[in-house]
């Protein structure tokens, strides 16, 4: 018999407890954070303290974006549904059945106002080293690009104000041999200024914002987070998130020892930094080479004479000298008679170096990467800092901002950092502690020895392989 089911309004209900899983992922993370309170006191500045408009706690909305990761939603309106109709997700946020939660409208306006994630991150990355997931012994660095919410049809030009169809049409249109080339500090998108092109590898150019992070290696701990405009270069976006990674650890009673980067980031100001820090750095060197002619290296640097000497024994003198850098150059009548003359000088009459203000640093980078610990760092590199990056996009909710302006987009990114360490402390909070299989083996099976002995004594017969027209089906 087909009985089929009734929707009955209740009078009365029962606990809710019985209702929401209570080993489930929000609760295990309500679990290892404890003190939702003190975890959100710096985001209090956001929130006015008058008792007019619609009531807003800090928490709850930091528990929201929390979740907006965690479920893989990006739009405020299907985070907004998410939350009203998951039990568990209520029960995180302390809301009852019969409690109207936050409106879409309520997320974003919160977002763009919300402000002092950086000091939540920290203390999140605190209760992550009090659980022993962060060691500071080897750290990684790297940047990845995030779709902004803008499209490249919406690009203006500054000064004529023409789209990036029109703009090109009339320069072919002047001049057809001319290669056009569309620059950011021509065009401005209309919808997001803070957005910037760029291009991916074997893909068109988009708006795009950079995230930076850097990642602690022991439990791929996310240390600081930032997000800068596109056009920004590596290395220029690095030296924010490495000095919070830097003070985060020393508030946790740990120190940044090693910092771990791909080619990106070799650049001598940037050594000079990390080491100005007590750490040492490790940046892939890839040097470039013309071809044909005698690289810089061949060149030794005189510090005493402050000259460069090159191979076969002639001098380069400074001839200008910068704050950053200086340049030495070579003596045109002796290069005239050298041998060498059509390998060493590519353009010009005189060989031509310059010289970084942090040469020396830059060269100790290069010197490491050749040893096998600065190959077997650069080699986990990769497994460090990119899982947290591919999770952000797959599985949390970036893989393009829901969000505009350079502010709300810092925001997510930070956002998405707490929610990563998040679950890793979940996790290794609420891990059971597991014994190994020898001893599990044992510990079911007392006599699991001398059945192994026995075994190894009187080994099974071993089978004989079927015959050829068994296994053909016959």
């Amino acid at each position: 018999m087909i009985r089929r089911k009734q929707a009955e309004a209740r009078l009365f209900y029962v606990s809710e407890d019985i209702c929401r899983p209570r080993k489930g992922l929000y609760s295990r993370i309500d679990h290892a954070v404890g003190d939702w309170e003190a975890l959100s006191i710096p985001i209090r500045s956001a929130f006015s303290q008058e008792r007019n408009g619609r009531p807003t706690d800090p928490v709850v909305f930091l528990k929201i974006y929390i979740v907006g990761y965690l479920e893989n939603i990006s739009d405020d309106t299907a985070l907004a549904e998410r939350i009203a109709d998951s039990l568990s997700i209520r029960a995180f946020l302390g809301y009852g059945l019969d409690e109207a939660t936050p409106d879409h409208s309520s997320i974003s306006r919160v977002r763009g106002r919300l402000c002092g994630l950086e000091e939540v991150l920290e203390n999140v990355v605190k209760l992550c080293a009090s659980a022993g997931l962060v060691g500071g012994a080897e750290c990684a660095l790297d940047s990845t690009l995030i779709k902004a919410n803008a499209c490249p049809s919406s690009l203006k030009h500054g000064e004529t104000g023409e789209s990036v169809r029109q703009y090109v049409a009339r320069l072919e249109q002047e001049d057809s041999s001319a290669k056009v080339r569309v620059k950011n500090s021509d065009f401005l998108s209309a919808t997001d200024p803070d957005a910037r092109l760029a291009k991916k590898p074997s893909s068109p150019a988009n708006l795009y914002y950079k995230a930076t992070h850097v990642t602690d290696a022991k439990s791929q701990v996310i240390l600081s987070a930032a997000c800068s405009r596109a056009d920004v270069h590596d290395t220029n976006c690095a030296e924010g998130p490495i000095r919070q990674a830097a003070q985060t650890l020393k508030k946790s009673d740990r120190a940044l020892q090693t910092l771990v980067a791909d080619s990106a980031y070799d650049d001598g100001e940037l050594h000079a930094l990390v080491e100005s820090l007590g750490a040492v750095p490790i940046t892939n060197h890839y040097p470039r080479k013309r071809e044909g002619q005698i690289p810089k290296s061949d060149f030794r640097y005189d510090s005493e004479r402050d000259l460069y000497i090159c191979p076969i024994g002639h001098h380069l003198l400074r001839v200008r000298q910068e704050p950053e850098r200086s340049q030495y150059r070579s003596n045109e009548k002796v290069c005239q008679d050298c041998p060498f003359k059509s390998g060493c000088i590519h353009s010009g009459n005189a060989r031509l170096i310059t010289r970084s203000a942090h040469e020396e640093a830059r060269n100790r980078n290069i010197e490491r990467t050749q040893t096998k610990e600065g190959k077997r760092a650069l080699a986990r590199r990769k497994q460090v800092v990119e899982p947290p990056f591919a999770h952000m996009k797959r599985f949390g909710g970036l893989r393009r901002l829901n969000c505009r302006t350079l502010e709300r987009a810092h925001v997510k990114i930070l956002g998405a950092a707490i929610a990563w360490n998040l679950k890793k402390l979940a996790a290794c909070v609420t891990a059971p502690a597991r014994a190994p299989k020898q001893a599990q083996k044992a510990a079911f099976h007392p006599l699991h020895d001398l059945i192994n002995m026995q075994k190894a004594a009187n080994p099974a017969p071993r089978r004989p392989a079927p015959s050829k027209a068994f296994r053909l089906g016959a």
